[in-house]
């Protein structure tokens, strides 16, 4: 089965966590072609913020918006009634972020998928030690942070979590 270049993100105004996935490197296995990690400058607004996210994810992985012949697929957050991070703000915030990325990718497919459709109730620690024994150590040595459920969301839309 052929697959569109793919790529998956983990949104954060903090960190953002990216994966990517090319054609020919889908072709042959289902570890990433480049796995990466952004961090805002926390002196801009949220606006410019969620912008520079999007630019830098952009120019980081050359993509051409024109001509956008890949799929994304990011994180969304689900609404947990009463949740702290809801009455806090920071989950508006995520939400901002994450239609700020679908509005700069608008010529893409982009499908938000929210935690508990990709990994269920599991919790990082579990996600980070199925994809270290799936890839080895070789593979995941570098990876930190955001981009392991980046490459989990990936695979998720892959068809292979």
């Amino acid at each position: 089965m052929t697959h569109r270049p793919l790529l998956a993100i983990d949104p954060g105004l903090n960190s953002m966590g990216w994966a990517w996935w090319s054609r020919a490197h889908l072709a042959h296995t289902d570890i990433p072609t480049r796995v990466g990690l952004l961090k805002a400058p926390r002196k801009l607004e949220l606006t410019d913020r969620a912008r520079w996210l999007a630019r830098s994810l952009s120019k980081e992985l050359r993509l051409e918006m024109d001509m956008c012949d890949f799929e994304i697929v990011s994180e969304y957050p689900a609404w947990h009634g009463g949740a702290l991070g809801w009455q806090r703000g920071d989950l508006q915030k995520l939400v901002f972020l994450v239609g700020v990325l679908a509005g700069y990718f608008s010529q893409c497919r982009f499908t938000p998928v929210t935690p508990n459709d990709w990994k269920g109730q599991l919790p990082k620690d579990v996600v980070i030690r199925r994809l270290q024994k799936r890839f080895g150590p070789g593979a995941t040595q570098t990876w930190e942070k955001d981009m392991w459920d980046a490459v989990g969301i990936g695979l998720w839309k892959l068809g292979k979590f």
